[in-house]
């Protein structure tokens, strides 16, 4: 009973915390123009090689798909302005996740390629790179999720006639 009295608030006042800073995402704005073109090209470049499984998005389209159907589909100005800050932060995370994959890869490859080396430090860090590429996967299919949430029932039917 005093552990049930004492978590409830506890988890209320965790999650009342985090109020401001999702009300704050919604005021940022929109990654677009050349910053976003070049992220994309980046993001791009990138992905295939740093996804653990990339066909996983296959059935999940992509905001940049969605708002190129953005009138075929009827969104509105405050859909669109929330799923361009989805992007912005899935292609942010994403590209900081990149970059210490790459990083741990290229430590990996250096050691492994060495005439001595220890097989439990090799086995723990693949394991680590492969543990990385897993997790920005998810992250990333989590931003596809998001993106799908704030979409009607009716346009969720509209972009899948699309697809």
């Amino acid at each position: 009973m005093i552990k049930k009295a004492f978590i409830l608030p506890l988890l209320s006042a965790i999650i009342l915390s985090f109020s401001p800073v999702l009300a704050h995402a919604d005021d940022l704005p929109p990654l677009t123009g050349a910053k976003t073109a070049k992220m994309f090209k980046e993001f791009r470049s990138q992905a295939g090689k740093n996804f653990l499984l990339p066909q996983v998005f296959k059935n999940h389209p992509g905001v940049t798909f969605i708002l190129a159907h953005a009138k075929d589909i009827g969104l509105t100005e405050k859909q669109i302005k929330r799923l361009k800050v989805i992007r912005r932060n899935m292609i942010s995370r994403s590209l900081a996740q990149f970059k210490k994959i790459d990083a741990q890869r290229t430590a990996y490859l250096a050691m492994a390629g060495k005439s001595n080396v220890n097989s439990k430090k090799l086995h723990k860090d693949l394991h680590n790179i492969a543990w990385l590429m897993a997790q920005s996967t998810a992250d990333h299919l989590t931003g596809h999720l998001m993106a799908a949430k704030v979409l009607t029932s009716a346009q969720r039917q509209k972009l899948s006639a699309i697809k």
